[in-house]
This record gives structure tokens, C-alpha cells and sequence, in this order.
């Protein structure tokens, strides 16, 4: 679902799941209320955040930040 975020025109799936997974992350709700409230599984949250983790990660070591080591470490 992460990697759908980054079409053009993204399905209602992923950008539920995406809303989900955000509000999640924040802190706004537990996980098992937020799949509720946008229709989605756990599971595909729980995948989305760790995509979105290894994705900016990535970014992170490519763009050379300083305080992350080789392996994504901080």
C-alpha cells in the first residue's frame, strides 16, 4: 500500500490505509480503533508503517544525515 501512495491516483485501499497508519503513528489512536475507523486491516497498517520506516530510513542514509549510521541506526 505504501508504494501505491506514490501513483497518480492512488485506490480508496491505500489511502484509507495510509490515514490509518498515520493517525497510528501520531499517536492519535490505538491501532485496532484506527483500522475501524477507516475500514482497513491491522495488518496492512501495521506493513504500511514498516515500508514508510524503511523508506525514510533509506532516504536518511542516501541524503547523508550525520546522526544515522549505515544500517539505519541512530
Amino acid at each position: 500500500m505504501f508504494e501505491e501512495m506514490f501513483s497518480t491516483n492512488p485506490s480508496p485501499k491505500a489511502v484509507a490505509t495510509s490515514k490509518a497508519a498515520t493517525d497510528v503513528a501520531d499517536g492519535k489512536v490505538p491501532l485496532s480503533i484506527a483500522c475501524k475507523q477507516h475500514g482497513v486491516k491491522e495488518q496492512a497498517v501495521i506493513q504500511y508503517i514498516i515500508d514508510r520506516a524503511e523508506y525514510e530510513t533509506t532516504l536518511d542514509i542516501l541524503n547523508g544525515r550525520k546522526d544515522i549510521d549505515s544500517i539505519g541506526n541512530k
